[in-house]
């Protein structure tokens, strides 16, 4: 039997689909690629914006016409219900994944595969954290995954262990609320990292999106300490009016964010501080759009994901008066005119300096700032070298 795996969504998602892609390919299942015909397409899905909706309709319309069976899993089908497809998995049942599969072969796979699973990528996605209990005022995700969820940390060891037995090179913390982890059980982000410091060594370690709160100098100096941090901090803003902020109860000021990222410059000047941006959120002013603006220049970020507001039903937000799509349009590239030559900037500052690069693909890979590198030279995938800065085509250095 023959399965065919679509990820949609955040790196919690990814980690997820290929854990439950490993889990078939050992049950004697043949794994296929997204351009390949299936016996089965199992689709893990998204729904944090109307995009995602959207992207995750079509890709249930499409497995459907090319006459699979469907099986449809995570936060799509939390929100919405009801759906065409032949199974249905929630995100609290996605541990009993592997067994609603099966029955829906009818046990159907081959014999158990002991040789290891060939995992298609280069970094991993080790899941530490699940549910989220911010409840900021537009966002579904509380609802599609519950309420926050740290795992153990034997869970998280004997996963980490099946990484470096199968020899990834870097490893990256997920959660979809990772600073959160440790808070239902008297431990902490922090406290997590040093207790796998042993195991990681020398291999990279990237985290994912954090808060603010998480961010001091205990925390800053346990990441200095390990010999293959990635000083890549991606930390969650959304705004840069506290007016808006406190209307998304997203529970810090502009203020507090800022001496967080300059504390993090102290203990990292070089790293990359990237962060999300919602743009055009109800009963946003022309004059916050501007105090965003403002703090955005300020901060002078290395990355920016900007985002148009997307109203989902069932949240706060959602009753709010909602803004022209064309004023949220407008707002947005003016945003995203800024950020993109703040990018420029920062990558223009490591031109003629040396940068750790992991490849990837076709001679192509990524620095610890999370930088795309590339390499006109013949690289192995899976390798880690250091190489000066030649120059800068677009967003990508030349190596």
């Amino acid at each position: 039997m023959k399965l065919k795996f679509v990820n949609l969504g955040c790196k919690v998602n990814l980690n997820e689909t290929e854990e439950l892609k490993r889990a078939c390919y050992e049950e004697g299942y043949e794994i296929v690629g997204e351009e390949d015909q299936a016996d089965l397409v199992i689709i893990n899905s998204c729904t944090v914006t109307h995009i995602s909706d959207r992207k995750s309709r079509q890709k249930i319309s499409q497995a459907k016409r090319d006459g699979a069976l469907v099986a449809v899993m995570g936060c799509y089908v939390d929100i919405h219900g009801e759906i065409d497809a032949d199974l249905l998995i929630p995100n609290a049942k996605k541990d009993e994944a592997l067994e609603a599969i099966k029955g829906l072969l009818g046990g159907v796979g081959g014999p158990g595969l002991t040789e290891g699973f060939n995992y298609d990528k280069t970094r991993a996605f080790l899941k530490v954290q699940d549910g989220c209990n911010n409840f900021c005022s537009y966002c579904i995700i509380p609802y599609a995954r519950g309420r926050s969820r740290s795992y153990s940390y034997e869970r998280i060891e004997a996963e980490l262990d099946r990484f470096i037995e199968a020899g990834f090179n870097e490893i990256v913390l997920t959660g979809i609320n990772l600073s959160a982890y440790g808070k239902d059980t008297d431990s902490s982000l922090g406290e997590l990292i040093k207790t796998l410091s042993p195991k990681l060594g020398d291999r990279r370690l990237r985290l994912g999106s954090l808060e603010v709160h998480v961010i001091d100098s205990q925390f800053l100096e346990i990441c200095r300490g390990l010999a293959g941090f990635c000083p890549q901090f991606h930390l969650s803003l959304q705004s840069g009016s506290d007016g808006v902020l406190k209307r998304m109860n997203r529970r810090y000021n502009s203020q507090e964010y800022k001496e967080r990222v300059e504390l993090i410059r102290e203990y990292f000047p070089e790293a990359a501080i990237t962060t999300d941006i919602i743009v055009g959120y109800p009963e946003e002013s022309p004059e916050e759009f501007q105090e965003t603006l403002e703090f955005v220049k300020e901060i002078n970020f290395s990355h920016v994901h900007v985002f148009s507001y997307s109203p989902r039903a069932g949240t706060v937000a959602a009753s709010k008066l909602d803004h022209h799509p064309q004023t949220k349009k407008d707002r947005s590239q003016i945003l995203r005119d800024l950020v993109e030559k703040q990018k420029e900037d920062y990558l223009d500052s490591f031109i003629g300096r040396e940068v750790e690069v992991l490849f990837e693909e076709d001679n192509s890979g990524l620095s610890r700032e999370y930088i795309q590198c590339y390499s006109r030279d013949s690289k192995e995938n899976n390798s880690i070298e250091v190489l000066r800065v030649l120059k800068r085509e677009g967003s990508i250095l030349l190596v």
